[in-house]
């Protein structure tokens, strides 16, 4: 059934149960007698956060390198609600400078850094802090009031999550007025938090 080529992935859904995820290499098309066996996704239970996290898992299961974004070019268009429906995208963001954090709930060193992420907010309240990750409201508010992060939660947030690609979580992007990538970097060492921090504070001014 899945030819030698493909990517499988671990999925676990809400009530424990482990689900294979399969990716199959691009241009590899399933023939019409094993679509025939496909059942409907609202016949799943628990199909939509299974497939929100395929969608999610998929950045670091392909074969790609880097990151999905570039200092010194436009941040990539997004549009997504935070975790009390507030919608925001690239045009609500122009004329501010802006940073977004990408993490998921299994990523230790992502809730490491959360209460030092919530200090930077308190330290330029006109810089506009957002989090972004593939999970809902009911998953992200527990783990950001338990490690005190008090960013701006965006959720389903997949098309963010994918600028991960294969490099791991956490991604932190700053963007300055005019919608440009000033830093880019995964991981939560003190190294990258510094180097983040001194750009937000040059853009601030």
């Amino acid at each position: 059934m899945v030819p030698g080529n493909a990517t499988l992935a671990l999925l676990k859904d809400p009530d424990g149960a482990m689900v294979i995820a399969v990716y199959l290499p691009k241009g590899f098309a399933l023939d019409e007698s094993m679509k025939a066996k496909a059942i409907p996704a609202e016949k799943v239970k628990h199909s939509a956060k299974l497939l929100r996290d395929y969608r999610g898992c998929r950045p670091y299961t392909e074969v790609w390198g880097g990151i999905g974004v570039t200092v010194g070019e436009p941040m990539v268009n997004f549009e997504y609600s935070d975790i009390d429906n507030n919608l925001w995208n690239n045009e609500k963001l122009k004329n501010k400078v802006y940073v977004i954090n990408l993490w998921q709930t299994e990523c230790g060193p992502c809730r490491r850094e959360m209460p030092i992420l919530s200090q930077w907010k308190e330290k330029y309240p006109d810089v506009v802090f957002l989090s972004a990750s593939r999970h809902n409201r009911e998953e992200i508010l527990p783990i950001a009031e338990k490690h005190n992060f008090t960013w701006t939660h965006l959720q389903d947030a997949s098309d963010l999550v994918a600028l991960v690609r294969q490099e791991g979580f956490p991604l932190t992007i700053v963007v300055d007025k005019e919608g440009i990538v000033r830093f880019a970097k995964v991981g939560a060492s003190e190294e990258n938090q510094s180097a983040a921090l001194s750009i937000i504070e040059q853009l601030s001014h």
